[in-house]
């Protein structure tokens, strides 16, 4: 397939974006987060009790699991010397020291409670079915109302995390697997993962036409015309995005060939997949922005609307995800199937349902 090499989207999100690249600078700000220290002078009404009871106490907003976590990490001093059980006793007047790290974005972000699909939660991360039309972070048009907003309603503890713990997103229209994580650690961890190319997502996307299987590495970055999108470049500007078609089902949808195409990510760039179908010609279903070479309504007998009626914009999904857990260390495997608007769609295209991997 076409060989040519990405420029990253930056640390803002435009509009709305499917992936944030990870680099070094990036985890540099991570495992740099800025320090808060509070300190506690143990009440009379707290002696003898447990140390994590005392600081469930101090802060109520946070789940005891998470409280345990810090002392276990080392991050208390009870009277300048280090602590690291979460059962030890405490005396009146005795003075805790908390360092703890700061999340100075997301710790402004507003708490709120919203229906989240989660697939799996443990004390370190949370792996989410994101919905299509749910916004990943805040920003200016979606204050509110965004997947971190729930992530810190159900987890108060991941406004402490930048960005609320997540580590990659998906585009407000694009549904599908999402991991976050609830400790700076684990968040470190997972973004290691993707550096090394060691979390592994497929995606499922329906796409106009017929693209070519194999792999196709460009260069990639915005758009040089419209900073509101993203491109493929001229070879040697940009930084590389590598996608993997790795097969097809095809089908015809209001007398259009489409197909069924089985994506696996080895870069993470802003809006990778779409840019790269429609460089192929094959632009994804639905897709709002970048559907130059979409049929055009008139060639659809009226499908346009039908399509718009049954999927909010790209007909991409995240199916699968697999890294390793970052504190256990075992691998972890979830997929979960297209939204209901998805698969009707893909039968009326004559095709099967994605398959689960």
């Amino acid at each position: 397939m076409n060989s040519s090499k990405h420029e990253e989207a930056g640390g803002r999100e435009v509009g709305s974006v499917d992936y944030i690249d990870q680099d070094e600078s990036d985890l540099s700000l991570l495992e740099q987060a800025s320090l808060n220290t509070h300190e506690i002078v143990v009440p009379s009404t707290s002696d003898g009790l447990r140390l994590d009871r005392v600081l469930a106490d101090a802060f109520p907003e946070l789940s005891r699991t998470h409280l345990q976590k810090w002392i276990t990490d080392g991050q208390l001093q009870l009277d300048h010397r280090p602590v690291f059980k979460p059962s030890q006793p405490v005396r009146e007047g005795q003075t805790l020291l908390i360092t703890v790290p700061e999340a100075p974005q997301s710790a402004s972000w507003l708490a709120e409670s919203l229906p989240l699909e989660i697939v799996f939660e443990d004390s370190e991360l949370l792996v989410i079915n994101k919905p299509a039309g749910l916004v990943v972070h805040p920003a200016a048009g979606h204050p509110h109302g965004t997947l971190a907003n729930g992530l810190i309603g159900h987890a108060p503890e991941m406004a402490l995390v930048p960005r609320a713990g997540i580590v990659h997103r998906l585009d407000r229209d694009t549904s599908g697997l999402l991991v976050a994580a609830k400790t700076l650690a684990a968040q470190v961890g997972l973004v290691r993962q993707l550096q090394a190319r060691q979390v592994h997502r497929t995606y499922w996307a329906l796409a106009w036409g017929l693209p070519p299987l194999g792999v196709l590495s460009t260069s990639f970055g915005r758009d040089p015309k419209d900073r509101q999108k993203m491109a493929v470049l001229p070879e040697g500007r940009g930084k590389e995005a590598i996608t993997r078609i790795e097969s097809t089902q095809t089908g015809r949808l209001f007398g259009q060939p489409v197909s069924l195409v089985k994506i696996n990510l080895e870069t993470g760039r802003t809006h990778q997949i779409r840019v790269h179908l429609e460089h192929l010609g094959c632009p994804i279903v639905g897709d709002p922005t970048y559907s130059r070479r979409s049929p055009h309504a008139n060639q659809l007998s009226g499908g346009k609307e039908k399509i718009s009626s049954l999927i909010a914009g790209q007909a991409l999904h995240a199916q699968s995800l697999e890294f390793l857990h970052p504190g256990a260390g075992q691998p972890m495997r979830f997929s979960c199937p297209p939204p209901e608007g998805l698969q009707k769609l893909l039968g009326l295209a004559g095709l099967v349902e994605a398959p689960a991997r």
